[in-house]
């Protein structure tokens, strides 16, 4: 419950471990993930630096982007900024929805995770920086609020067809009927002539 807990800190500390991995997208104290000797590494759910933050899944569909991917990298003190240590690239298919991808991402991501594992532990692994870009090439992904899921009907049906699959199916685009809420998990695109 706490990071910075003495109790945590003397309970983690004891385990001896050379390596720490952490699949998750709250941030962990510096004296935490510089603990082990080997460092601590993350498994991040796109091909960093793009999507740095709590929702790449989401964002990447909500995006159109039609390639995401998974990459093992080294904490560091900036949120997924360190260090790459090994990337896997998937398609997103036309009517993939962000649990769609999630699915095919973990299977992806847990192979890729033992692979970085096992290539730190024999020295195999080479860090490399994350390649530098300008900050508006870059796409992030923040948390997803109730607000970000309202469905703007103003919007080309592309993209609202890309916010339903992207948030679909958590937390779920919603739009207010008859001063209800109303959550959209599938989408189709019709074509007229």
């Amino acid at each position: 419950e706490r990071l910075k807990s003495l109790q945590f800190l003397e309970d983690l500390k004891a385990l001896n471990a050379d390596l720490q991995v952490v699949v998750a997208f709250r941030m962990l104290p510096e004296f935490v993930w510089n603990m082990p000797p080997m460092g601590t590494i993350n498994l991040h759910g796109s091909l960093l630096p793009q999507y740095r933050g709590a929702a790449p899944i989401n964002w990447a569909v909500i995006n159109g982007e039609k390639e995401t991917g998974v990459t093992t990298f080294k904490l560091k003190h900036e949120i997924d900024t360190g260090n790459i240590l090994l990337q896997e690239k998937i398609a997103i298919l036309e009517n993939d929805t962000a649990g769609d991808v999630h699915d095919r991402m973990k299977e992806i991501g847990a192979a890729l995770l033992v692979k970085t594992v096992k290539g730190i532990a024999s020295g195999a692994l080479v860090e490399i920086p994350q390649p530098s870009a300008d900050e508006a090439a870059l796409r992030h992904a923040p948390k997803i609020h109730t607000e970000t899921c309202r469905i703007n009907w103003s919007l080309p049906v592309e993209d609202v067809y890309n916010m339903v699959r992207g948030l679909s199916p958590y937390p779920a685009a919603f739009t207010i009927m008859n001063e209800k809420m109303l959550k959209i998990f599938r989408a189709a695109k019709e074509v007229t002539v």
